[in-house]
């Protein structure tokens, strides 16, 4: 698949950051939320609408967003979601290599992440920069994107995913 030049943030979007985003656009509050674009399991882990529980520290990556409150941010930000084709052309860069998709080292780290329980649990910037300069691609949480739904069909756009990290 050819990917044409895109930008991606640095880093997974935070706790804060989000915390922020919600302190000035009340209706991606807990309280204020429309359920057809959530489920009951949106920012679980915050206490209140602008209250960070103890299971979301501040510099963590943020978790149980669903997709439309996902693009949501990422539009307010003058950005968008990544595609499908994007994240994954920026994830198979490892530190020093474009392409480490056949690199034996590379596949181990990815799949020991998979066995990691409650591997969000750290602040952004802790797993590696890769090629690119993009941090936390692999070893955080999940990510969202732009045509989610366009590979597999099992998902619901209204649904957090759990750990879906944010990137735009």
């Amino acid at each position: 698949v050819e990917v044409k030049a895109f930008a991606m943030d640095k880093y997974p979007v935070t706790n804060a950051q989000f915390l922020e985003f919600v302190k000035e656009n009340e209706r991606w509050r807990k309280s204020k939320i429309i359920r057809l674009f959530t489920d009951e399991n949106y920012l679980q882990d915050w206490e209140g609408d602008l209250q960070l529980g103890e299971q979301a520290e501040p510099q963590w990556p943020l978790t149980n967003v669903s997709w439309h409150a996902a693009k949501n941010y990422c539009e307010c930000q003058g950005k968008r979601l990544p595609t499908v084709d994007e994240w994954e052309f920026a994830a198979m860069a490892d530190e020093a290599q474009q392409d480490a998709r056949q690199d034996e080292d590379y596949t181990k780290y990815i799949l020991s992440w998979y066995e990691t329980p409650r591997a969000y649990a750290k602040d952004v910037g802790n797993t590696y920069e890769n090629y690119w300069g993009v941090w936390d691609l692999h070893g955080l949480v999940w990510e969202w994107t732009q045509d989610f739904n366009s590979v597999m069909l099992i998902s619901n756009a209204a649904t957090p995913g759990g750990e879906h990290a944010l990137y735009c």
